[in-house]
């Protein structure tokens, strides 16, 4: 069995540490904090990182035993800069979790499986001797920093009263798009609630190319928070806390994720969805199949190889597919266009939304009755 380091117990990293524990490999679990930990995200879990928990053994009944904090999410909606909002039903119930609680879950899991827990910041794997010559393979899922760091979120969490809400606003998961920041979108999703209010974690996205003195991602979040209908309505009583900014690694026609034979998963290699941001599940499902390649390359260089050219077969026609919509959907009239076609057509904005919200690839956009096909 090959002696493995990984380096960030993020989804990503705990991901590779499960599966490769589990089939016997002797793996090192290196962070540089310790867990439970925050961490700035939209905390939300699509349908294919549901799929993918599962093959960490943490299927429906184990998450709501463990998420200590989730909101069950059974619709999504769309909103275009006019205003216009489309609304469909996932086939199931998705998830939003707070990193805080969900990042633990999984690096207890990775725990659990074998992999050995070390407190410690790497700053530079290839510089790092000591550590490319203890271990026979290194994964590096440091996230956006590790990779190319291209887009930039700023989110924070409020707290609404009940009476201020609409029906489906805490179980649904919302994007909106906007006619200033043509790139970016703002979103509310919900993450918990009692019987007086709903925490939701709301926030913006932008390329880091579009965030210019002016128009940069705070000017952003000021306009999303001031000018959307739904959070003026909510703003009367509810607790908003400062927001908070992270960097993103969205997926690009182009992704280098071996180096030096250090093999990259998760943000660190740019697998967050470009056109919406999600990094969860491309992250889950790099670990898993990071996993396979070291499985079957017993060498440093051969794994390399073989997982830049797995990357490349899985992920990168997706991020192009996904980079081809976003060029049509950048105009503010293509965008209303489209909000306006998706009211009137109710097969494709099944499957327009099932793409968006992690349920199927955007390669099955135009095959009607296309399940997900993540995995």
């Amino acid at each position: 069995m090959a002696r493995i380091a990984i380096v960030g117990a993020g989804p990503a990293g705990s991901s590779a540490g499960w599966h490769l524990a589990s089939r016997g490999h002797h793996v090192t679990l290196i962070d540089r904090a310790a867990f439970p930990r925050p961490k700035t995200c939209g905390d939300w879990i699509t349908l294919g990182s549901v799929d993918e928990l599962a093959r960490l053994g943490l299927a429906r009944p184990a998450i709501a035993r463990e998420a200590v904090d989730y909101a069950a999410i059974t619709g999504t909606v769309l909103v275009a800069p006019n205003g216009r909002r489309t609304a469909s039903t996932p086939r199931e119930p998705a998830y939003c979790i707070p990193r805080l609680v969900f990042d633990d879950m999984l690096w207890r899991r990775a725990v659990a499986a074998g992999c050995e827990p070390v407190r410690r910041a790497v700053r530079d794997i290839a510089a790092d001797g000591e550590l490319l010559a203890r271990f026979d393979h290194v994964i590096d899922a440091r996230g956006a920093h590790a990779g190319t760091a291209n887009a930039v979120a700023l989110r924070a969490y409020w707290v609404v009263r009940r009476d201020r809400l609409d029906e489906g606003d805490a179980t649904s998961v919302q994007i909106h798009t906007d006619a200033r920041f043509r790139r970016g979108y703002g979103w509310l999703f919900p993450v918990a609630s009692d019987n007086d209010s709903v925490r939701f974690n709301l926030g913006v996205g932008l390329w880091k190319a579009d965030s210019v003195p002016g128009r940069s991602v705070a000017d952003f979040y000021d306009h999303f928070t001031s000018s959307n209908a739904v959070l003026r309505r909510w703003r009367d009583g509810a607790d908003v806390a400062r927001p908070v900014g992270c960097h993103v690694g969205l997926g690009l026609w182009h992704n280098a994720v071996a180096a030096g034979g250090i093999l990259k998963i998760g943000d660190a290699a740019n697998l967050a969805d470009p056109l919406t941001g999600d990094g969860i599940g491309n992250a889950l499902k790099s670990g898993r199949l990071v996993a396979d390649v070291i499985d079957e390359c017993p060498t440093r260089e051969t794994a390399a190889f073989v997982w830049q050219a797995r990357h490349d077969a899985v992920f990168r026609p997706e991020f192009r597919a996904a980079l081809m919509l976003q060029r049509g959907l950048v105009a503010t009239a293509g965008k209303n266009l489209a909000a306006r076609l998706l009211a009137a057509a109710p097969s494709l904005r099944r499957r327009i939304h099932a793409a968006f919200f992690g349920e199927m690839s955007y390669l099955d956009i135009a095959r009607p009755g296309s399940r997900m096909t993540h995995l």
